[in-house]
């Protein structure tokens, strides 16, 4: 006896644009939104390559920050954010489902920052050529100061509008 199974899976090389939320787990932080410009490289039926350019802000309440052992040494705890760079590799276990992870840094002259990102969403198509994404995403971003660098873990969720390129 033979069983036989077929996973037709969706990547498709097409570009998108979303819009998420960003929730801060760190002590000063609150929600903040993400605005990014992604594009999505079909490297097999169930592989892609997503680049993508945007801009990342989480609110920080000012408060300042007395830090040092021997030396003083104090900041701001300013809002975090600027132009966010990315590239994750996205993985389709199903029709629609499908999972990725990826680098993340985001631009900014007071206080650059870089981490990773892990990401499960699911994808609904309009037609053959259009589809709504969404995602539930983790990203832990390492904050460079001057005084040191703050971590901050962040829960998000986007929804993504994706054009592709060639129709299925």
């Amino acid at each position: 006896m033979f069983i036989n199974t077929a996973c037709k899976a969706q990547a498709h090389s097409g570009i998108g644009v979303g819009l998420g939320a960003n929730i801060p787990f760190a002590t000063g932080y609150s929600p903040g939104l993400d605005l990014n410009l992604q594009g999505n490289i079909c490297l097999s039926s169930k592989f892609a390559l997503v680049p993508s350019l945007g801009v990342k802000q989480i609110k920080g309440d000012n408060a300042v920050i007395h830090e040092g052992d021997q030396g003083y040494s104090s900041y701001t705890r300013d809002d975090l954010g600027g132009a966010c760079l990315a590239l994750s590799g996205k993985y389709y276990f199903s029709n629609q489902w499908f999972t990725s992870a990826g680098i993340v840094g985001v631009i900014n002259i007071d206080s650059p920052s870089s981490g990773g990102t892990l990401a499960v969403g699911y994808q609904v198509p309009l037609d053959h050529k259009n589809n709504v994404e969404s995602n539930l995403n983790a990203t832990l971003l390492t904050w460079s100061r001057a005084s040191g660098s703050t971590h901050v873990p962040v829960a998000g969720l986007r929804v993504t509008y994706n054009f592709d390129f060639r129709s299925h």
